[in-house]
């Protein structure tokens, strides 16, 4: 087996905790584990739901090209009623 780093992000639970769960391709032998733990946002910085704030003020019209093709018509159909 070789070193390999893996890189991923988590969300700790209400009490802190950080649940991982990784496939590292090996099974039945003892690996070598390091983790750094390195806040996204700090506390201050997200609102209520635990977004950073003026997030979605940042993301908003950023795909001004996007645009929604004709939908074509649509077939007549007979009342149900």
């Amino acid at each position: 087996m070789l070193t390999e780093t893996i890189e991923t992000c988590g969300r700790t639970t209400p009490d802190g905790v950080l649940n991982l769960s990784l496939n590292v391709g090996v099974s039945n032998a003892e690996v070598s584990v390091v983790v750094r733990v390195t806040p996204l946002a700090a506390s201050g910085e997200a609102d209520a739901n635990g977004w950073p704030k003026g997030f979605f003020q940042s993301i908003a019209g950023s795909m001004p090209d996007l645009s929604r093709p004709p939908q074509g018509n649509f077939e007549e159909r007979l009342s149900l009623g």
